[in-house]
């Protein structure tokens, strides 16, 4: 695995592969399950959903895109775990701890993705070429903002190819469930300033919208595990810049701000 991807060692350990990609895997079943029970609702705005039905499946839907992404540094921080001489059932209840901590900031991301998506549901129903107008913005700055040095920089964090990690504590002593709890949640900040751009526009194509976000999840995982992925930045930003400037000639591919 490390041969093909070129991660260093410490990103390599399988149990960590296989404990994030199982998490993500059960993510996966119930997003879609969840998707098929809503399919009768509106695409758009909220779906329908008050604001804590609404978290709940937000931060689902984040554990099956980003927890793929996230195992490699998953496997870092098992490295400094085993160092410790810790036991494999104390190895696995600090990687769960991580995994919250991290999940934790992503449901507090859905706040503000919320309140987008309330006022993208009002643009739809009663001022449609305001609802283009936002998709096509949230398309273009999210491409502008792909390419910048903060970009960059937080991507530095994410992949452990490119730097050092980021999820593993200063004090090689800590011990405490809440240390690992706040090294998930410090590592998510940087993930999302990585990658929280890429989330946003779904509010524009539908945050149900499957065809997005499997797209969205392969993205993310190439740049997070790619050792070339600093590379792909600009490619990623231009193509989101011209779906934006295409959508202004055809406003369907903003499926979840045009309603026909």
């Amino acid at each position: 695995m490390s041969r093909v991807i070129k991660l260093p060692q410490a990103a390599s350990y399988p149990f960590p592969w296989i404990l994030t990609f199982l998490s993500a895997g059960l993510a996966w079943i119930v997003t879609y399950q969840q998707l098929f029970a809503m399919h009768f609702l509106p695409m758009y705005g909220t779906m329908g959903m008050s604001l804590a039905p609404f978290l709940l499946f937000w931060t689902i839907m984040m554990a099956a895109m980003m927890l793929p992404a996230l195992a490699p540094m998953v496997s870092v921080r098992y490295e400094h775990l085993k160092q410790q001489s810790r036991s494999f059932l104390s190895q696995g209840i600090n990687l769960l701890m991580f995994l919250l901590g991290y999940l934790f900031v992503w449901c507090c991301f859905g706040l503000p993705i919320f309140f987008l998506s309330l006022l993208s549901n009002q643009l739809v129903l009663h001022a449609p070429l305001l609802g283009v107008a936002l998709g096509i913005v949230l398309f273009v700055s999210a491409g502008i903002y792909q390419m910048t040095p903060l970009q960059r920089s937080y991507l530095a964090h994410c992949n452990p190819s490119l730097s050092c990690c980021s999820c593993v504590p200063q004090d090689a002593h800590e011990r405490s469930l809440f240390s690992d709890l706040k090294a998930g949640a410090l590592h998510s900040i940087s993930c999302l300033g990585c990658c929280g751009n890429l989330m946003i526009v779904l509010i524009a194509v539908g945050l149900m919208n499957l065809f997005w976000m499997v797209l969205i999840t392969l993205v993310i995982f190439i740049e997070k595990v790619w050792h070339g992925a600093d590379r792909l930045n600009s490619l990623i930003g231009i193509a989101l810049i011209a779906y934006g400037v295409l959508s202004f000639i055809e406003p369907t591919l903003l499926s979840g701000l045009y309603v026909q």
